[in-house]
């Protein structure tokens, strides 16, 4: 009988609520017969935890703590080898030029690689390109066993990205997974600079069209909503001003924005200091559910991102992806891969980002339309249909995994 395709899954922290597109396509992967186990480096620690993890058939499996890992001893002992070790587990098979976080980070790995090649892993594969990444290259040179990764925005736009490491994690990768154009044309440029190469490949996130069908019910025809961590680069602050500047001009509406953040304080302000605490309201991290049908109920979904100051920025945001699958029309920005989901006029709206007068002015469109809302949200929900369904872009994954990525 022919043994199912294994795949462990490295994560940085596992189960997070804001990733629940990583356990849409584990699961999806397990719908397709695949045997999906996880690899953390290290427990979330979230309370609220997405139910579709606890629906998740897969064992899970933590790294040792770093605060575990006797970094000198290590050194030490494995430069000569361990009596039936082999040399190259070793710090001084990374090269010399590796940071200190990088250094407990192969340790943890070389503890772990033989676990994966006890439970016949076939394939490794992570999401985001930075430790998590790191952590599946070390494992695949220790074990022999091929990775991926998946590149995402902040893993790979953020200053503090080492763009030399990146560049080479590419390279060592059997292919690279990126969830847009846009950023499959930055990483293929960032290479070429490096003088690296690789196969990147351009998969968009999945939504899972069975779950999130539009459906009849309660309607707020003035309800804006928005959803999203509160961190600069969501656009948030200008989300509240563009409502500061609706209630100037006496249109009526509500603003829900759901999520947890950073900014939570300075945002709290900013709606203390335009008096809109009628209007606005900040909600906090909610279950996943509870989001959607929050989403359903909306006249508009409002995500207005913005590149912050440190580089960093949403790659395709996939609450936009969800609210288009759900025929609630998005307003958002010209921003990374935004622009391949929304078509400004025909699947939603666009403004620039960092501009809160044309963002008031596209809700305020919208709202005084009678037919603008349900003709953006039919067209959005035809082209998730067409090239955001779950099953077939993870049944596209699975063939990589078992190709290498050939045939992309």
């Amino acid at each position: 009988m022919k043994q199912p395709l294994r795949v462990a899954y490295v994560l940085k922290r596992y189960p997070r609520l804001s990733q629940t597109f990583v356990v849409n396509e584990m699961l999806e992967l397990q719908r397709q017969g695949v045997e999906v186990t996880i690899v953390a480096l290290k427990d979330s620690g979230e309370e609220v935890v997405h139910e579709k993890s606890r629906a998740l058939q897969a064992s899970i499996y933590y790294f040792p703590p770093a605060s575990a890992i006797p970094l000198e001893g290590w050194a030490l002992r494995h430069h000569e080898g361990l009596s039936g070790e082999p040399r190259w587990l070793g710090l001084d098979a990374l090269g010399g030029e590796e940071t200190r976080e990088e250094q407990v980070t192969w340790i943890q790995a070389a503890l772990v690689a033989p676990l994966l090649k006890k439970l016949g892993i076939d394939h490794l594969h992570a999401h985001f390109a930075t430790r998590a990444a790191t952590a599946a290259s070390f494992m695949s040179r220790i074990t022999g066993i091929p990775y991926s990764f998946t590149a995402h925005a902040r893993d790979i736009y953020h200053e503090s990205v080492n763009q030399k490491a990146l560049a080479e994690k590419i390279e060592r990768a059997s292919f690279v997974i990126t969830v847009s154009d846009f950023n499959r044309n930055y990483l293929e440029a960032l290479i070429r600079s490096e003088g690296r190469s690789g196969q990147i490949i351009r998969l968009y996130i999945g939504m899972d069209l069975v779950q999130l069908r539009p459906v009849g019910g309660e309607w707020e025809p003035d309800l804006l909503v928005s959803v999203g961590r509160l961190v600069q680069k969501k656009g948030l602050d200008y989300l509240i001003e563009a409502c500061r500047i609706l209630k100037e001009k006496g249109r009526r509406f509500r603003c829900l924005i759901i999520g947890e953040g950073e900014e939570r304080a300075a945002l709290e302000g900013q709606v203390a200091q335009a008096s809109l605490q009628e209007e606005v309201s900040l909600m906090g991290a909610r279950p996943h559910p509870e989001v959607i049908r929050t989403i359903q109920r909306a006249a508009a979904f409002v995500l207005p991102c913005v590149v912050g100051e440190d580089g960093d920025r949403d790659g395709l945001p996939t609450v936009l992806l969800e609210a288009m699958a759900l025929g609630t029309p998005v307003i958002s920005t010209r921003i990374a891969g935004i622009p391949e989901m929304i078509a400004h006029g025909q699947t939603g709206l666009l403004v620039e980002e960092r501009d809160p007068v044309a963002l008031a002015q596209a809700v305020e469109e919208l709202l005084a339309s009678a037919t603008l809302p349900g003709r953006l949200g039919e067209s959005a929900l035809e082209k998730v249909r067409r090239e955001f369904d779950l099953a077939e872009n993870v049944r596209r994954l699975k063939g990589y995994f078992l190709s290498g990525g050939e045939g992309a």
